[in-house]
């Protein structure tokens, strides 16, 4: 069955609506947050060694200290020192171009589309070898990224190899040895001892989910690496339209648009977002979106992971007909609450 007909089964029950009262009430006091293409967070920008934009999208302060996210746009052929990160696991997802990445003593080439996860306490490094590049990278837990990379900006050229490392202590960042050299012979090996690499156009646990038949919904961290705190999809859309208004009860979700035009709806605010945008809808929001344009691109993540991955699993397989009821426990039985019908558009 349809996802596009499981939800006009659901929206045509009078309980769908139960909680449509309570919409203002709820956003009201909670907000979402947006964050335009090529602004940070907090509006001051934090560039890697001063030219490359590297650009806080989410911030501790969001999440309470349980994750932080960037993007960072490569101008020169660079990358960092060979380090690890005592506290925290690191996700990169190319958005475009091509990269090196050495995690240990052992690297791999990844193009766009492709995800890496990097786990805490592992030496990693990583350069470009496109002309341009995109990332959009995730710590987890958040720590003190984003205080080491304003530091490292105030210091900007003139600060000392010492003063670096200090800073990097600071933030619980251990430098190991340089960084990687395009002049250097590398040598790839097909799969990591530790961590792990998601292609593009695959999903973490092999099993595909395409939602209305359609658009696949690839899982690529699940919460089974994070300790049940994120889990990451790739949502590529084939059609127009969204899922009805709804409200997560215990998870923060974050949108960060990689193809096509959206609208979505936070309470009762309606916004457009395209190429670049990030939007950040805290638990108990209820919101849901639209695309606008014929394809479109999304990557998507929720911290907690709470049920999301296997709520996914369930409605893009169904394949038999739920009475209205039996399709509100369905999402209730995923910790959310359906508010309001889809967008119109």
């Amino acid at each position: 069955m349809k996802r596009k007909r499981f939800l006009e089964i659901a929206l045509a029950s009078p309980i769908v609506y139960y909680l449509s009262s309570a919409i203002k009430l709820i956003s009201d006091n909670v907000r979402a947050i947006i964050v335009r293409a090529k602004e940070s967070r907090f509006g001051i920008p934090t560039p890697f060694l001063g030219v490359n934009p590297n650009d806080l999208k989410l911030s501790s302060k969001d999440t309470a200290g349980n994750l932080s996210t960037f993007y960072y746009k490569g101008l020169q052929k660079v990358g960092p020192s060979f380090h690890y990160h005592k506290y925290q696991d690191e996700v990169f997802y190319v958005i475009n171009g091509q990269y090196i990445f050495q995690l240990g003593q052992e690297k791999q080439i990844l193009n766009t589309g492709d995800l890496i996860f990097l786990p805490r306490n592992i030496p990693h490094t990583w350069i470009q070898l496109s002309e341009a590049g995109e990332m959009f990278y995730f710590l987890q837990p958040a720590g003190k990224m984003e205080e080491f990379f304003l530091k490292m900006t105030e210091l900007g050229a003139n600060s000392t190899k010492e003063q670096r490392a200090q800073i990097g202590l600071d933030s619980g960042i251990f430098n190991v040895g340089p960084g990687l050299k395009l002049t250097d012979e590398h040598i790839y090996v097909d799969r990591f001892s530790e961590g792990f690499i998601v292609k593009s156009h695959e999903t973490r646990l092999g099993d595909k989910v395409l939602l209305g038949g359609v658009s696949p919904n690839d899982l690529k961290v699940s919460g089974k690496d994070t300790g049940s705190e994120l889990s990451i999809f790739e949502y590529t859309g084939k059609e127009k339209g969204g899922p009805p208004l709804h409200i997560h009860l215990y998870q923060d979700e974050t949108f960060y648009i990689l193809e096509g035009e959206y609208l979505f709806q936070c309470g009762e605010d309606k916004t457009l977002m395209t190429e670049g945008d990030m939007i950040f809808l805290p638990r108990g929001l209820p919101h849901t979106w639209a695309q606008l344009t014929e394809n479109g691109k999304l990557l998507y993540f929720f911290q907690p992971a709470g049920k999301m991955e296997s709520f996914f699993k369930t409605t893009g397989n169904q394949k038999e007909a739920l009475s209205p009821e039996e399709g509100m426990k369905l999402w209730e039985d995923h910790e959310m609450k359906i508010v309001g019908p889809p967008l119109k558009y």
